[in-house]
């Protein structure tokens, strides 16, 4: 894969944080790491990163007024969400918000690769269903 250009990834679990680092530094010149919401909606507005990875759990229950506020501050930075959930329904109403694509976390290591290359290329991207 090439090296794009950056990547601004929001997540506060430490440990995960470091995993999706580790993964993405081989596909992108830079990765940028955030813990907080203002932090990543002020990164995003400062850096105008290729893509942001968010964890779902940011949108403390709005994704819409999330990827809304991600969207006003970098128009050009398609949104990739971390679920918790394996759910249709929840993968299809983040779509529906404006989210470039979903992750399951439960697949995380097996689907970021595709999830990356299909929303770079300006496809939607969910995790299978059960994938994991």
């Amino acid at each position: 894969m090439k090296a794009h250009g950056g990547v601004l990834v929001g997540q506060a679990h430490q440990r995960l944080s470091d995993g999706l680092r580790g993964w993405l530094q081989a596909s992108f010149d830079g990765v940028y790491m955030v813990a907080d919401r203002g932090s990543l909606i002020e990164g995003a507005h400062r850096l105008q990163p290729e893509l942001v990875v968010v964890d779902l759990a940011f949108a403390e229950g709005n994704v819409a007024a999330l990827l809304a506020d991600l969207h006003s501050q970098a128009p050009h930075s398609p949104a990739l969400l971390l679920s918790d959930y394996d759910d249709a329904t929840i993968d299809a109403a983040a779509l529906a918000a404006g989210a470039a694509g979903v992750v399951h976390k439960a697949s995380l290591a097996a689907d970021l690769p595709a999830a990356v290359e299909a929303v770079l290329a300006g496809r939607p991207y969910t995790s299978p269903p059960g994938a994991h």
